[in-house]
């Protein structure tokens, strides 16, 4: 889907001549956009309504996570307030196919699924301080819809997509929202209608559901110095006082995981959690560039920054329907 193709049609400078109309016309034949020969009527350049896309996306950002509770065996998951994070972070790795329909010559609306290498980079402070990585793969699926205007010769974009992934240490798929707002201009090169050039600034805003519950192998969290590290903070941790203060459920529970940390015997454990989580920065910012070589052909990217870290690659191929 290109940007300032369709919003930048209200550009002045990308708006059709007479015999341009006049020809387009000419062939005109499609069942969408709603409206689109009317809407080339006035002048407006349209892409090809139809559009299918590969993305290569890579994105890093910080997590809160609160509420932690855990749990061995056909327990139910305990509070563990004791449990504090110093820093979580997320770096994932994706690739997905997106095939997009410009339904109106305004709106644009798109179906999206893709696999995605999820890295969990996790830092405890209390009540021993450690490192650990989790890494899985995952899977999902999104819809979205896209708004365009012109405004005099910029375009202004509102995005928004709903997104359902499921990951390996997951129980259900976990369900998130992207909106975004970007403005730019289209420019057209080389005196061609159909070459343009568009670049563009925004804001992005992610939210997912915040409640996650899943199990993972202790020793896929645990293993080498970070067990060693642990045994000894460990050591005599039945008269700590935020042990001596836990009701009797969470001591089962701690124990259950500090007994087979002591003993080194971290095979066959499998540690239940339930935790709420966050964006720590829902919001950021947003520059980006296409280019296309021709009414079939896009090429674009944008980058994320300030709060979210993010880097997509996209070719587009479009096609008349």
């Amino acid at each position: 889907m290109s940007w300032g193709a369709r919003a930048g049609a209200q550009n002045p400078d990308l708006m059709l001549t007479q015999a341009q109309r006049d020809s387009v016309l000419a062939k005109y034949n499609n069942r969408f956009p709603i409206w689109g020969r009317k809407a080339i009527e006035r002048g407006f350049d349209l892409p090809y309504p139809v559009g299918l896309s590969i993305n290569l996306v890579y994105a890093n950002q910080n997590i809160d996570i609160t509420d932690l509770g855990l749990s061995t065996g056909d327990n139910p998951t305990q509070p563990i307030e004791i449990v504090q994070f110093k820093e979580v972070k997320a770096p994932v790795y994706t690739g997905n196919l997106r095939a997009d329909l410009w339904v109106l010559p305004f709106l644009n609306v798109y179906a999206l699924g893709g696999g995605a290498y999820v890295t969990t980079d996790v830092t405890l402070s209390e009540p021993v301080e450690f490192n650990t990585v989790v890494k899985q793969n995952g899977y999902y699926f999104g819809l979205g819809t896209t708004a365009t205007m012109g405004i005099q010769h910029n375009w202004l974009a509102f995005d928004i997509n709903w997104s359902w992934t499921q990951t390996e240490k997951l129980d259900l798929p976990v369900k998130g929202r992207i909106f975004g707002i970007r403005y730019g201009r289209a420019e057209r090169l080389g005196g061609s209608i159909e070459k343009r050039l568009a670049y563009w600034i925004g804001t992005m805003q992610q939210r997912f559901a915040s409640e996650t519950h899943g199990s993972i192998a202790l020793d896929e969290v645990i293993d080498g110095g970070a067990e060693r590290q642990l045994q000894s903070k460990l050591v005599g941790y039945q008269a700590a006082p935020w042990y001596v203060q836990a009701s009797p459920e969470r001591k089962q529970a701690i124990d259950s995981m500090a007994t087979r940390i002591l003993q080194g015997n971290l095979d066959g454990l499998t540690i239940n959690y339930a935790l709420d989580k966050a964006t720590a920065d829902p919001w950021n910012m947003l520059a980006g560039i296409s280019y296309d070589t021709s009414k079939r052909w896009q090429w674009r990217a944008e980058f994320g920054f300030i709060g979210r870290v993010q880097v997509l690659l996209m070719s587009n191929y479009r096609f008349n329907w």
